[in-house]
């Protein structure tokens, strides 16, 4: 009898171990929503449906810092501020393509002060989409010249067409930084923008052979040049080991002069009959940060895989693949998501301990009509989320769980 009772234990130990393994697979965080934005033209509404298939990249973004919200719209040539409430405190737009904002003042289309205290800020915008804002509270927007302005690099055999325009606290346009700094040659189509604790400005741009990333100082004079070719990527594979590696990703550090290389690795398969070379298949992940003013990698980073099984004609099968890189905190968390029918999982890895956290984002079906995610240096993952009907601005309180939560 006592082996039997042992048995049993030892059974519902076991069951209790998956259910709780299967459980903290499927564990969400907690997803608040906070405001929503109506289909239009108003001066609080955004254009969806107007993306333009030949810009080559996403067409509306988001951007939050210290709870305020900036949302880029190219549909409508806009971009709009709002407060964690929803309370439009500014709009950036086009009067081509928008109507008048009903507080906006037409005699000086340039203030900033109005007598319900919100701006309306005129400009010929082209196809604004990356933004951010510095702790100056300037904001930074990725738009392209005009179409007669485009550029051609042989070299590179790439379109120069981008540039980043700048607009001090007040919402008044100062210049725009090309590839030398304050009107320069347009960039490349560019990937990434961002702004670091130093109020510098990294831009990463891609071409045909790799991605060059151009370092600003706060006040727009270019430091530092630096293009990674695909053909030259660093390998945590020994010498001779035949590897393709892909580069997905770039981020700078939100402090220090570092870039963090997210890089994929894919090994040849080889027909265990034929000896034939029988395709490509992933293999694993790794980060590799590079101090600039070094010019020198520090050690590789491995990275976790999203492993999953899917049903096949016998029994299921495992696969795994990539995850995408999100960004990195200013305290050291990498943060790591994939798409899965509940919305997507995300892994969190800390650079210092190798600790991680599994969870995943709840994201419905009929959200994913256009959804752009966006991790602040702090830890928290904000999103806008479109339905058919209209688009919602949410967020996960994910700085809960590296201890980065502010109060």
């Amino acid at each position: 009898m006592r082996f039997k009772s042992r048995s049993f234990f030892l059974s519902f130990f076991i069951f209790f171990s998956l259910v709780s393994c299967s459980r903290e697979q499927v564990s969400f965080v907690g997803r608040e929503k906070l405001f929503t934005i109506k289909y239009g033209r108003f001066e609080d509404e955004i254009d969806l449906f107007q993306l333009d298939s030949n810009s080559g990249g996403p067409d509306t973004q988001i951007f939050m810092k210290d709870g305020m919200f900036y949302i880029s719209n190219s549909g409508s040539k806009k971009i709009l501020q709002l407060t964690s409430f929803g309370d439009l405190l500014s709009v950036f737009y086009n009067p081509e393509t928008n109507p008048e904002p009903s507080f906006s003042n037409i005699d000086n289309p340039q203030s900033a002060t109005t007598a319900s205290t919100r701006k309306a800020i005129r400009y010929p915008f082209n196809h604004p989409v990356f933004l951010c804002v510095d702790s100056l509270k300037r904001l930074f927007v990725v738009d392209q010249v005009p179409l007669d302005r485009f550029e051609y690099d042989a070299n590179a055999q790439v379109i120069l067409r981008d540039v980043i325009l700048r607009f001090n606290s007040d919402g008044r346009f100062l210049d725009y930084l090309g590839q030398e700094g304050p009107g320069g040659t347009p960039f490349p189509p560019i990937s990434g923008l961002f702004n670091n604790s130093r109020n510098e400005t990294i831009v990463v741009g891609k071409t045909q052979t790799g991605l060059i990333v151009f370092w600003f100082s706060s006040d727009g004079n270019l430091l530092f040049r630096i293009p990674v070719s695909y053909k030259n990527l660093p390998s945590p594979y020994e010498a001779g080991t035949i590897v393709l590696p892909s580069l997905e990703k770039i981020i700078p550090d939100p402090d220090s002069r570092k870039i963090y290389l997210k890089i994929d690795y894919y090994v040849p398969v080889i027909d265990s009959a034929t000896k034939a070379n029988a395709g490509i298949i992933y293999e694993k992940s790794c980060i590799y940060p590079f101090d600039i003013p070094s010019g020198a990698y520090e050690n590789f980073i491995d990275l976790p895989s999203f492993i999953s099984s899917e049903k096949a004609p016998i029994g299921t099968e495992s696969f795994k693949k990539p995850y995408e890189f999100l960004g990195i905190t200013s305290s050291g968390w990498i943060f790591l998501s994939t798409p899965v029918q509940e919305g997507y999982v995300i892994e969190i890895l800390d650079t210092r301990t190798r600790r991680i956290h599994k969870k995943t984002l709840s994201v419905a079906q009929n959200e994913l009509t256009y959804n752009a995610l966006m991790l602040s240096s702090d830890g928290i993952l904000s999103a806008l989320l479109a339905t058919p009907e209209e688009a919602s601005v949410v967020w996960w309180r994910t700085d809960s769980l590296i201890g980065e939560i502010r109060r």
